[in-house]
């Protein structure tokens, strides 16, 4: 009976982890996304390499392989494992939110500066509260040099983490491009007491203002 339930249990985490990469690939994965608040912005990227970190299972695949085989629905159960760092109970809490991943992307957010845990300070995280996806930069793992000035996926949380922060921003904006565009044509997200002329003479210069005014009025 236990060897019955651990299956079953790990059949449905697969699962869980099936339909969300599917969608993170559809919604998320491709894309930049360019979020605003009181003045500040951040650029992020949402690649396919980084969704196993948010899953909290173990597995011997590669990030890459990982993704590809859940996108394809070939992910298997004896390819995920539970370990003293990749705890069942905490894999199970992080899988039941991933389905909602897209809503940090096209919905009313919090961007938490300066997010800290027992091992680790990222510099920032995004939460709908129900969840937060910590960030950090994309860094060369000899120089430790940054990439690029895009943030990055580095893990998923499902707890309060207001409490770990230096300070916490309402998102005004939130906008997409496409990876290989130069521009940000299209608003996912605007916060409706939010206006144009709020928005950094740097983050202007990185949008087409012209058909996001016309997108805009669909949006507001």
């Amino acid at each position: 009976m236990k060897n019955k339930n651990k299956r079953k249990n790990k059949t449905d985490i697969v699962q869980k982890i099936v339909c969300a990469a599917q969608q993170y690939k559809s919604n998320m994965v491709g894309y930049t996304f360019l979020y605003v608040f009181e003045g500040k912005y951040i650029e992020v990227v949402y690649r396919a390499k980084d969704f196993m970190h948010l899953t909290g299972v173990d597995s011997e695949l590669s990030a890459g392989a990982f993704f590809k085989d859940a996108i394809r629905n070939k992910l298997r159960i004896g390819q995920i494992s539970f370990t003293q760092r990749h705890p069942y109970d905490l894999a199970k809490r992080k899988c039941s939110q991933l389905n909602n991943l897209q809503q940090i992307t096209n919905s009313p957010v919090f961007i938490l500066e300066d997010l800290f845990s027992k091992n680790f300070r990222f510099m920032f995280g995004i939460t709908d509260l129900n969840f937060t996806i910590c960030l950090s930069h994309d860094v060369d793992p000899l120089t430790q040099s940054k990439k690029s000035e895009l943030y990055i996926p580095r893990s998923l949380r499902v707890e309060d983490s207001f409490y770990r922060i230096s300070d916490a921003y309402e998102v005004q904006f939130i906008f997409k491009k496409p990876n290989n565009s130069s521009l940000y044509e299209e608003i996912t997200y605007q916060d409706n007491r939010s206006s144009y002329r709020d928005l950094p003479q740097e983050v202007l210069s990185k949008i087409n203002i012209q058909k996001l005014f016309e997108i805009s009025i669909n949006v507001t």
